[in-house]
């Protein structure tokens, strides 16, 4: 699905995302992926190839915001503490809350926002998605 208006929450409802959503989209050009590396393969001794799901495949974005002012910023650093990194979950929305929000995390380490004009700044979030 593509991204009409992205929003963050702590909520799957969307009632609080305000507070987490910054007043503009990502940059064109956000990243789909899907991840399965909760599939383990096995081979035997003979050659056969045996798996195992610990869980299925998980969604995955990686997204840009440029040009955020003071107060966007604010937020998104709000979104990032609330979360404490990778520790907590929140909830994403493609469609600002229009279905259901989807539980994801951050999927990275490190967070940095990066000068990009007097004022103006840039950051990349990757989420994916929470089981």
């Amino acid at each position: 699905m593509a991204i009409s208006t992205a929003a963050f929450d702590d909520g799957s409802d969307g009632a609080s995302k305000g507070t987490f959503t910054p007043d503009r989209n990502p940059n064109i050009g956000v990243q789909y992926g899907t991840n399965y590396e909760g599939i383990i393969r096995n081979q035997a001794i003979g050659g056969e190839v045996y798996t195992v799901e610990r869980f299925g495949k998980r969604r995955g974005w990686a997204m840009t915001y440029s040009f955020l002012n003071s107060t966007d910023q604010g937020k998104l650093q709000a979104l990032i503490d609330h979360a404490d990194g990778r520790k907590n979950f929140f909830f994403f929305s493609e469609d600002n809350f229009g279905t259901t929000g989807i539980k994801v995390r951050f999927d990275q380490d490190t967070f940095a926002f990066e000068e990009v004009a007097q004022g103006a700044t840039s950051i990349t979030l990757n989420l994916i998605e929470q089981l």
